[in-house]
């Protein structure tokens, strides 16, 4: 499994709205969630393909910024 993190430019659950049906029939529902308590609106993707391309797209289709964060497991020694 990979796990992506995001930057992005939502700003709270209803501008999920749009983007909602899509992550779910893409990801399934508890394979992606928001931080909206996170200053940088993180979005976390658990997906067993490459899928920055997709999920990049899908915020921007939908009028939001997105930027991949760096993230390994190594760095909390897992």
């Amino acid at each position: 499994m990979n796990i992506v993190i995001f930057k992005t430019s939502v700003q709270e659950k209803s501008d999920l709205i749009s983007i909602k049906p899509i992550m779910n029939t893409l990801f399934g529902e508890k394979n992606w969630s928001f931080a909206f308590e996170d200053v940088d609106k993180i979005l976390r993707v658990v997906s067993s393909v490459p899928c920055v391309a997709a999920v990049r797209q899908i915020l921007m289709d939908n009028g939001f910024l997105c930027e991949e964060l760096p993230y390994s497991l190594d760095e909390f020694k897992v």
